[in-house]
Protein backbone atom coordinates (compact mmCIF):
# COMPACT_ATOMS: atom_id res chain seq x y z
CA UNK A 1 0.00 0.00 0.00
CA UNK A 2 2.86 2.09 0.06
CA UNK A 3 2.74 3.54 -3.27
CA UNK A 4 -0.91 4.84 -3.15
CA UNK A 5 0.37 6.69 0.26
CA UNK A 6 2.84 8.33 -0.97
CA UNK A 7 0.53 9.51 -4.12
CA UNK A 8 -2.60 10.73 -1.59
CA UNK A 9 -0.32 11.74 1.07
CA UNK A 10 1.22 14.20 -1.93
CA UNK A 11 -1.89 15.39 -2.78
CA UNK A 12 -2.93 16.28 1.16
CA UNK A 13 0.41 18.48 1.77
CA UNK A 14 1.27 19.38 -1.80
CA UNK A 15 -2.42 20.97 -1.76
CA UNK A 16 -4.34 21.77 1.05
CA UNK A 17 -8.10 25.20 -6.01
CA UNK A 18 -8.28 28.29 -3.80
CA UNK A 19 -9.65 31.56 -4.61
CA UNK A 20 -7.86 34.88 -4.28
CA UNK A 21 -7.49 36.11 -0.76
CA UNK A 22 -10.92 38.24 -0.69
CA UNK A 23 -9.04 40.34 1.99
CA UNK A 24 -6.70 42.51 -0.45
CA UNK A 25 -9.87 42.95 -2.91
CA UNK A 26 -10.55 46.00 -0.12
CA UNK A 27 -6.84 47.04 0.54
CA UNK A 28 -7.09 50.15 -0.99
CA UNK A 29 -4.14 51.96 -2.38
CA UNK A 30 -2.09 48.43 -2.91
CA UNK A 31 -0.50 47.62 -6.15
CA UNK A 32 -1.73 44.30 -5.51
CA UNK A 33 -5.58 44.96 -5.57
CA UNK A 34 -5.89 45.22 -9.40
CA UNK A 35 -5.00 41.20 -10.12
CA UNK A 36 -8.34 41.27 -8.56
CA UNK A 37 -10.12 43.91 -11.16
CA UNK A 38 -8.01 45.69 -13.79
CA UNK A 39 -10.14 48.92 -13.49
CA UNK A 40 -8.76 49.04 -9.87
CA UNK A 41 -5.26 51.39 -9.54
CA UNK A 42 -3.31 52.42 -6.53
CA UNK A 43 -2.79 55.82 -5.20
CA UNK A 44 0.57 56.65 -6.91
CA UNK A 45 2.90 55.05 -9.71
CA UNK A 46 5.34 52.33 -8.34
CA UNK A 47 8.32 49.76 -9.15
CA UNK A 48 7.90 46.60 -7.11
CA UNK A 49 10.85 44.65 -5.69
CA UNK A 50 11.85 41.78 -7.80
CA UNK A 51 10.35 38.71 -6.34
CA UNK A 52 9.06 40.03 -2.74
CA UNK A 53 6.97 43.09 -5.19
CA UNK A 54 3.99 41.05 -4.62
CA UNK A 55 3.41 37.46 -3.55
CA UNK A 56 0.47 35.40 -3.27
CA UNK A 57 -0.21 31.96 -1.23
CA UNK A 58 -3.51 30.71 -1.04
CA UNK A 59 -4.11 27.11 -0.04
CA UNK A 60 -8.05 25.92 0.43
CA UNK A 61 -10.50 23.10 0.38
CA UNK A 62 -14.02 22.02 1.33
CA UNK A 63 -12.56 20.47 4.75
CA UNK A 64 -10.96 22.35 7.45
CA UNK A 65 -7.20 21.64 7.90
CA UNK A 66 -7.47 19.81 11.21
CA UNK A 67 -9.56 16.75 9.10
CA UNK A 68 -5.88 16.41 7.22
CA UNK A 69 -3.32 16.71 9.70
CA UNK A 70 -3.33 15.91 13.33
CA UNK A 71 -1.02 16.08 16.24
CA UNK A 72 0.33 12.84 17.30
CA UNK A 73 3.71 12.89 19.93
CA UNK A 74 4.13 16.80 18.87
CA UNK A 75 4.58 16.15 15.57
CA UNK A 76 1.69 16.25 12.33
CA UNK A 77 0.84 13.61 10.82
CA UNK A 78 -1.94 13.12 7.75
CA UNK A 79 -4.74 11.06 8.31
CA UNK A 80 -3.35 8.11 6.71
CA UNK A 81 -0.85 8.02 9.13
CA UNK A 82 -1.37 4.25 11.18
CA UNK A 83 -1.93 6.35 14.59
CA UNK A 84 -5.04 8.23 12.92
CA UNK A 85 -7.82 5.30 14.13
CA UNK A 86 -10.40 5.29 11.49
CA UNK A 87 -12.76 6.38 12.96
CA UNK A 88 -10.88 10.44 13.91
CA UNK A 89 -9.74 9.68 10.15
CA UNK A 90 -13.04 9.00 8.31
CA UNK A 91 -15.53 11.34 11.26
CA UNK A 92 -14.84 15.49 8.92
CA UNK A 93 -14.70 14.24 5.52
CA UNK A 94 -16.64 14.94 2.96
CA UNK A 95 -18.27 12.93 -0.11
CA UNK A 96 -15.29 14.44 -2.32
CA UNK A 97 -12.65 15.65 -0.73
CA UNK A 98 -10.96 18.90 -2.76
CA UNK A 99 -8.17 19.96 -1.81
CA UNK A 100 -5.95 23.14 -3.59
CA UNK A 101 -3.22 25.76 -3.48
CA UNK A 102 -2.12 28.97 -5.81
CA UNK A 103 0.89 30.40 -5.72
CA UNK A 104 1.91 34.27 -7.58
CA UNK A 105 5.09 35.36 -7.38
CA UNK A 106 6.05 38.80 -8.65
CA UNK A 107 9.41 39.19 -10.41
CA UNK A 108 9.01 42.35 -12.30
CA UNK A 109 6.20 44.91 -11.66
CA UNK A 110 5.66 48.66 -12.35
CA UNK A 111 3.57 51.03 -13.12
CA UNK A 112 2.16 54.95 -13.36
CA UNK A 113 -0.70 57.13 -13.94
CA UNK A 114 -0.78 59.39 -17.55
CA UNK A 115 -0.34 62.82 -17.31
CA UNK A 116 -4.57 63.26 -16.11
CA UNK A 117 -3.77 61.27 -13.28
CA UNK A 118 -6.84 58.99 -13.95
CA UNK A 119 -5.57 56.91 -16.69
CA UNK A 120 -3.21 53.92 -15.53
CA UNK A 121 -1.28 51.14 -17.11
CA UNK A 122 1.31 48.90 -15.49
CA UNK A 123 3.66 46.16 -16.65
CA UNK A 124 4.08 42.48 -14.37
CA UNK A 125 5.48 39.52 -15.09
CA UNK A 126 4.41 36.73 -12.62
CA UNK A 127 5.39 33.12 -11.66
CA UNK A 128 2.13 30.97 -11.32
CA UNK A 129 1.32 27.60 -9.98
CA UNK A 130 -2.14 26.06 -9.50
CA UNK A 131 -3.06 22.63 -7.93
CA UNK A 132 -5.95 20.51 -7.28
CA UNK A 133 -7.17 17.69 -6.42
CA UNK A 134 -10.30 15.39 -5.51
CA UNK A 135 -10.08 12.61 -2.79
CA UNK A 136 -13.56 11.00 -2.67
CA UNK A 137 -14.90 9.30 0.62
CA UNK A 138 -14.89 5.88 -0.51
CA UNK A 139 -10.87 6.15 -1.13
CA UNK A 140 -10.30 6.43 2.49
CA UNK A 141 -12.66 4.09 3.57
CA UNK A 142 -10.66 1.52 2.22
CA UNK A 143 -7.80 2.55 3.19
CA UNK A 144 -8.52 3.02 6.33
CA UNK A 145 -11.39 0.37 6.70
CA UNK A 146 -11.13 -2.21 3.93
CA UNK A 147 -14.29 -1.41 2.70
CA UNK A 148 -15.10 -2.73 -0.74
CA UNK A 149 -17.11 0.11 -3.29
CA UNK A 150 -16.61 1.37 -5.93
CA UNK A 151 -14.00 4.61 -6.42
CA UNK A 152 -14.57 7.43 -8.99
CA UNK A 153 -13.11 10.98 -9.99
CA UNK A 154 -10.16 10.32 -8.30
CA UNK A 155 -7.28 12.61 -9.64
CA UNK A 156 -4.82 15.52 -9.35
CA UNK A 157 -3.58 18.32 -11.33
CA UNK A 158 -0.97 21.24 -10.94
CA UNK A 159 0.43 23.15 -14.00
CA UNK A 160 3.13 26.45 -13.37
CA UNK A 161 3.53 28.70 -15.46
CA UNK A 162 4.95 32.32 -16.72
CA UNK A 163 2.85 35.35 -17.06
CA UNK A 164 3.91 38.66 -18.83
CA UNK A 165 0.68 41.04 -18.52
CA UNK A 166 0.28 44.41 -19.32
CA UNK A 167 -2.79 46.54 -17.84
CA UNK A 168 -4.36 49.85 -18.61
CA UNK A 169 -7.46 51.58 -17.19
CA UNK A 170 -9.70 54.54 -18.16
CA UNK A 171 -12.87 56.57 -16.92
CA UNK A 172 -15.95 57.34 -18.93
CA UNK A 173 -18.85 58.97 -18.25
CA UNK A 174 -17.70 61.91 -16.20
CA UNK A 175 -15.62 59.43 -14.24
CA UNK A 176 -18.33 57.66 -12.77
CA UNK A 177 -17.33 54.84 -15.00
CA UNK A 178 -14.15 53.03 -14.70
CA UNK A 179 -12.99 50.36 -17.49
CA UNK A 180 -9.75 47.83 -17.10
CA UNK A 181 -8.22 45.31 -19.20
CA UNK A 182 -5.11 43.10 -18.83
CA UNK A 183 -3.44 41.07 -22.12
CA UNK A 184 -1.72 37.89 -20.68
CA UNK A 185 0.95 36.10 -22.55
CA UNK A 186 1.76 32.68 -20.80
CA UNK A 187 4.78 30.54 -21.16
CA UNK A 188 3.95 27.05 -19.77
CA UNK A 189 6.75 25.76 -17.60
CA UNK A 190 5.23 21.90 -16.76
CA UNK A 191 1.67 20.36 -16.01
CA UNK A 192 0.88 16.85 -14.80
CA UNK A 193 -2.62 15.50 -14.39
CA UNK A 194 -3.37 12.12 -12.83
CA UNK A 195 -7.11 10.57 -12.43
CA UNK A 196 -8.75 7.54 -12.31
CA UNK A 197 -12.12 7.12 -13.68
CA UNK A 198 -12.45 3.78 -12.53
CA UNK A 199 -10.92 2.25 -9.14
CA UNK A 200 -13.39 -0.67 -8.36
CA UNK A 201 -12.45 -2.98 -5.24
CA UNK A 202 -14.33 -6.17 -4.28
CA UNK A 203 -13.57 -9.12 -1.71
CA UNK A 204 -14.25 -12.24 -3.16
CA UNK A 205 -13.78 -15.27 -0.40
CA UNK A 206 -10.06 -15.33 0.35
CA UNK A 207 -8.77 -12.57 -2.18
CA UNK A 208 -9.29 -9.04 -3.28
CA UNK A 209 -10.06 -7.94 -6.63
CA UNK A 210 -8.55 -4.88 -8.08
CA UNK A 211 -10.31 -3.33 -11.61
CA UNK A 212 -9.08 0.36 -12.23
CA UNK A 213 -8.59 2.24 -15.29
CA UNK A 214 -6.42 5.49 -14.63
CA UNK A 215 -4.73 7.91 -17.13
CA UNK A 216 -1.31 9.93 -16.30
CA UNK A 217 -0.46 13.16 -18.28
CA UNK A 218 2.57 15.63 -18.43
CA UNK A 219 4.30 18.05 -19.98
CA UNK A 220 7.74 19.59 -19.78
CA UNK A 221 11.21 20.34 -21.37
CA UNK A 222 13.15 17.51 -21.43
CA UNK A 223 10.11 15.01 -20.13
CA UNK A 224 11.12 11.56 -20.58
CA UNK A 225 10.36 8.06 -18.90
CA UNK A 226 12.23 5.05 -18.32
CA UNK A 227 9.98 1.80 -18.49
CA UNK A 228 10.96 -1.26 -16.98
CA UNK A 229 12.38 -3.76 -19.78
CA UNK A 230 10.01 -6.72 -18.22
CA UNK A 231 6.68 -5.46 -18.22
CA UNK A 232 6.92 -2.39 -20.24
CA UNK A 233 5.23 -0.27 -17.80
CA UNK A 234 6.25 3.00 -15.50
CA UNK A 235 5.65 4.29 -12.44
CA UNK A 236 5.25 8.03 -11.13
CA UNK A 237 8.79 8.03 -9.81
CA UNK A 238 10.03 6.76 -13.10
CA UNK A 239 9.28 10.43 -14.50
CA UNK A 240 12.13 12.94 -15.18
CA UNK A 241 12.01 16.54 -16.44
CA UNK A 242 13.59 19.79 -16.59
CA UNK A 243 11.53 22.54 -17.10
CA UNK A 244 14.44 25.00 -18.29
CA UNK A 245 12.16 26.27 -20.94
CA UNK A 246 8.63 26.86 -22.06
CA UNK A 247 6.54 23.86 -23.25
CA UNK A 248 3.58 25.77 -24.37
CA UNK A 249 2.14 29.13 -24.61
CA UNK A 250 -1.20 31.01 -24.16
CA UNK A 251 -2.84 33.78 -23.92
CA UNK A 252 -5.49 35.09 -21.24
CA UNK A 253 -7.25 38.43 -20.40
CA UNK A 254 -8.57 39.93 -17.38
CA UNK A 255 -11.32 42.45 -17.43
CA UNK A 256 -12.95 44.33 -15.09
CA UNK A 257 -15.13 47.95 -14.39
CA UNK A 258 -16.29 49.82 -11.50
CA UNK A 259 -19.27 52.26 -11.23
CA UNK A 260 -20.16 54.61 -8.78
CA UNK A 261 -23.58 54.22 -8.33
CA UNK A 262 -23.72 57.29 -5.27
CA UNK A 263 -21.18 59.83 -5.19
CA UNK A 264 -19.90 57.24 -2.15
CA UNK A 265 -21.16 53.64 -3.44
CA UNK A 266 -19.38 52.04 -6.08
CA UNK A 267 -19.82 48.75 -7.81
CA UNK A 268 -17.49 46.48 -8.98
CA UNK A 269 -17.46 43.47 -11.46
CA UNK A 270 -13.94 41.83 -12.58
CA UNK A 271 -13.33 38.16 -14.71
CA UNK A 272 -10.23 36.94 -14.43
CA UNK A 273 -7.44 34.59 -16.26
CA UNK A 274 -10.03 33.93 -18.83
CA UNK A 275 -7.86 32.32 -21.50
CA UNK A 276 -5.65 28.93 -22.16
CA UNK A 277 -1.95 27.31 -22.73
CA UNK A 278 -1.46 25.15 -25.25
CA UNK A 279 0.86 22.60 -24.00
CA UNK A 280 2.86 20.93 -27.19
CA UNK A 281 3.18 17.05 -27.94
CA UNK A 282 7.22 17.13 -28.37
CA UNK A 283 7.48 18.06 -24.62
CA UNK A 284 4.85 15.12 -23.48
CA UNK A 285 4.74 11.71 -21.48
CA UNK A 286 1.62 9.83 -21.31
CA UNK A 287 0.55 6.60 -19.71
CA UNK A 288 -2.72 4.65 -19.19
CA UNK A 289 -3.13 2.34 -16.12
CA UNK A 290 -6.43 -0.83 -17.10
CA UNK A 291 -5.73 -3.21 -14.54
CA UNK A 292 -7.48 -5.75 -13.51
CA UNK A 293 -5.68 -8.30 -10.75
CA UNK A 294 -6.10 -9.98 -7.91
CA UNK A 295 -4.42 -10.60 -4.02
CA UNK A 296 -5.28 -13.14 -1.39
CA UNK A 297 -3.00 -10.43 1.55
CA UNK A 298 -4.44 -8.67 4.23
CA UNK A 299 -3.93 -7.11 7.41
CA UNK A 300 -6.69 -6.45 10.37
CA UNK A 301 -5.64 -2.44 11.48
CA UNK A 302 -6.55 -1.14 15.11
CA UNK A 303 -10.25 -0.32 15.22
CA UNK A 304 -11.13 -1.90 11.99
CA UNK A 305 -13.45 -4.05 11.40
CA UNK A 306 -12.60 -6.01 7.95
CA UNK A 307 -9.40 -6.81 6.65
CA UNK A 308 -7.57 -4.31 4.68
CA UNK A 309 -5.58 -5.47 1.42
CA UNK A 310 -1.56 -5.52 1.91
CA UNK A 311 -0.38 -4.89 -1.62
CA UNK A 312 1.80 -2.77 -3.85
CA UNK A 313 -1.14 -1.50 -6.05
CA UNK A 314 -0.45 -2.50 -9.66
CA UNK A 315 -3.05 0.60 -10.71
CA UNK A 316 0.30 2.83 -9.94
CA UNK A 317 2.05 1.73 -12.87
CA UNK A 318 1.55 3.14 -16.52
CA UNK A 319 1.79 1.49 -20.11
CA UNK A 320 3.48 4.32 -22.15
CA UNK A 321 1.49 5.61 -25.25
CA UNK A 322 1.99 8.12 -27.55
CA UNK A 323 2.45 11.64 -25.82
CA UNK A 324 -0.03 14.60 -27.55
CA UNK A 325 -0.57 18.47 -27.12
CA UNK A 326 -3.14 19.70 -25.39
CA UNK A 327 -5.03 22.76 -24.26
CA UNK A 328 -5.98 23.89 -21.04
CA UNK A 329 -8.34 26.79 -19.96
CA UNK A 330 -7.04 28.24 -17.16
CA UNK A 331 -9.14 28.69 -13.44
CA UNK A 332 -11.33 31.72 -14.44
CA UNK A 333 -12.58 33.95 -11.29
CA UNK A 334 -15.19 35.87 -11.22
CA UNK A 335 -14.99 38.94 -8.62
CA UNK A 336 -18.30 41.16 -7.92
CA UNK A 337 -17.77 43.61 -5.37
CA UNK A 338 -19.78 46.45 -3.33
CA UNK A 339 -18.16 49.18 -1.52
CA UNK A 340 -20.17 52.27 0.66
CA UNK A 341 -17.61 55.16 2.25
CA UNK A 342 -18.80 57.29 4.44
CA UNK A 343 -16.91 60.40 7.45
CA UNK A 344 -15.29 61.78 3.96
CA UNK A 345 -13.92 58.42 2.75
CA UNK A 346 -12.62 57.35 6.04
CA UNK A 347 -14.36 54.56 6.68
CA UNK A 348 -15.51 52.08 4.01
CA UNK A 349 -17.66 48.90 4.41
CA UNK A 350 -17.70 46.48 1.69
CA UNK A 351 -19.04 43.21 0.20
CA UNK A 352 -17.03 40.57 -2.08
CA UNK A 353 -18.56 37.33 -4.20
CA UNK A 354 -16.20 35.33 -5.60
CA UNK A 355 -16.40 32.46 -7.72
CA UNK A 356 -13.21 30.56 -8.78
CA UNK A 357 -13.34 27.45 -11.24
CA UNK A 358 -11.68 24.24 -10.09
CA UNK A 359 -10.30 21.66 -11.97
CA UNK A 360 -13.22 19.60 -10.65
CA UNK A 361 -16.07 22.18 -9.31
CA UNK A 362 -16.45 26.05 -8.79
CA UNK A 363 -16.13 26.86 -5.74
CA UNK A 364 -18.13 30.29 -4.29
CA UNK A 365 -17.28 32.82 -1.44
CA UNK A 366 -18.63 35.93 0.02
CA UNK A 367 -17.04 38.02 2.42
CA UNK A 368 -18.12 41.71 4.33
CA UNK A 369 -15.20 43.99 5.12
CA UNK A 370 -14.98 46.95 7.18
CA UNK A 371 -11.83 49.37 5.63
CA UNK A 372 -10.33 52.37 7.36
CA UNK A 373 -8.48 54.69 5.58
CA UNK A 374 -7.89 58.02 8.13
CA UNK A 375 -5.11 58.98 5.85
CA UNK A 376 -4.58 58.34 2.14
CA UNK A 377 -1.48 56.59 2.77
CA UNK A 378 -2.83 54.07 5.51
CA UNK A 379 -5.63 51.17 4.89
CA UNK A 380 -6.28 48.80 7.48
CA UNK A 381 -8.76 46.37 6.68
CA UNK A 382 -10.76 43.81 8.48
CA UNK A 383 -13.50 40.83 7.15
CA UNK A 384 -15.32 37.71 8.03
CA UNK A 385 -15.63 34.92 5.11
CA UNK A 386 -18.04 32.28 4.36
CA UNK A 387 -16.54 29.91 2.17
CA UNK A 388 -18.80 27.82 0.06
CA UNK A 389 -21.38 27.63 2.74
CA UNK A 390 -18.91 25.46 5.08
CA UNK A 391 -17.90 28.54 7.96
CA UNK A 392 -15.71 31.28 7.81
CA UNK A 393 -12.56 33.03 8.18
CA UNK A 394 -11.42 35.88 9.61
CA UNK A 395 -8.98 38.07 7.31
CA UNK A 396 -6.42 41.52 8.79
CA UNK A 397 -5.14 43.56 5.99
CA UNK A 398 -2.93 46.61 5.79
CA UNK A 399 -1.88 48.86 3.19
CA UNK A 400 0.94 51.63 4.06
CA UNK A 401 1.93 54.32 0.95
CA UNK A 402 3.88 57.36 2.12
CA UNK A 403 6.29 58.93 -0.28
CA UNK A 404 8.77 56.97 0.02
CA UNK A 405 7.46 53.10 0.32
CA UNK A 406 4.81 50.84 -0.37
CA UNK A 407 4.02 48.22 1.99
CA UNK A 408 0.99 45.55 2.28
CA UNK A 409 -0.13 42.48 3.85
CA UNK A 410 -3.21 40.78 3.88
CA UNK A 411 -3.98 37.12 5.71
CA UNK A 412 -6.13 35.20 7.72
CA UNK A 413 -3.76 33.10 9.42
CA UNK A 414 -3.30 35.43 12.38
CA UNK A 415 -6.86 35.72 14.30
CA UNK A 416 -7.31 31.52 13.34
CA UNK A 417 -6.76 28.45 16.35
CA UNK A 418 -2.79 27.22 15.09
CA UNK A 419 -0.77 23.91 15.55
CA UNK A 420 2.87 24.66 16.78
CA UNK A 421 3.78 24.70 13.15
CA UNK A 422 1.47 27.80 12.59
CA UNK A 423 -0.65 25.82 10.51
CA UNK A 424 -4.76 26.95 10.88
CA UNK A 425 -6.51 23.74 11.91
CA UNK A 426 -10.18 25.21 12.18
CA UNK A 427 -10.72 26.51 8.89
CA UNK A 428 -10.64 24.89 5.36
CA UNK A 429 -8.76 27.88 3.96
CA UNK A 430 -5.07 29.91 4.63
CA UNK A 431 -4.46 33.22 2.45
CA UNK A 432 -1.47 35.64 2.68
CA UNK A 433 -0.41 37.92 0.13
CA UNK A 434 2.23 40.50 1.25
CA UNK A 435 4.42 43.29 -1.28
CA UNK A 436 7.04 45.74 -1.23
CA UNK A 437 7.47 48.81 -3.61
CA UNK A 438 8.50 51.92 -4.30
CA UNK A 439 6.07 54.50 -5.19
CA UNK A 440 6.62 56.87 -8.16
CA UNK A 441 5.05 59.44 -10.12
CA UNK A 442 1.54 61.11 -10.09
CA UNK A 443 -0.67 60.22 -7.63
CA UNK A 444 -4.14 59.64 -8.23
CA UNK A 445 -7.09 61.94 -8.78
CA UNK A 446 -9.63 58.65 -8.83
CA UNK A 447 -11.14 59.72 -5.56
CA UNK A 448 -11.97 63.31 -4.60
CA UNK A 449 -11.61 63.25 -1.15
CA UNK A 450 -7.81 62.45 -1.82
CA UNK A 451 -7.21 65.24 -4.01
CA UNK A 452 -5.61 68.08 -2.83
CA UNK A 453 -6.58 72.18 -4.09
CA UNK A 454 -3.05 72.57 -5.38
CA UNK A 455 -2.86 69.58 -7.06
CA UNK A 456 -6.05 69.86 -9.38
CA UNK A 457 -4.97 70.74 -13.13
Amino acid sequence: MKKIYTLIAAALLATGAAAQNPTAYFMEGSTFRSQFNPAFAPLRGYVNIPAIGGVNINVGGNIAVDNILFSRDGKLVTLLDSSVSAADALSGLKQNNLLGMDFRMNVIGFGAFTKNHKNFWSFDLNVRVNEDANLPYSLFEFIKLGKEGQIRNFGTSTDSYLEAAFSYSFPLMDDRLYIGIRGKFLAGLARAQVTYDRFDISLREDRWAVLTQGTLDLTAAGAKVETDPDSETFEIGDLDFKPTKPAGYGFALDLGATYDILPNLQASLAVTDLGFISWSKKNSVMGVSTQETEFTGATVPENASEPVPDFDLEMLKFNQVDGRSTTKMLRASVNAGLEYEVWRHKIGIGLLYTARVWEYKTMHNITGSVNFHPVRWFTVSGSYSVIDNRGGAVGLALNLCPNWINFYLATDVLTSKHTPQWVPIKQSSMNVTLGLGIPIGKRSHRIAAYVREGDRR
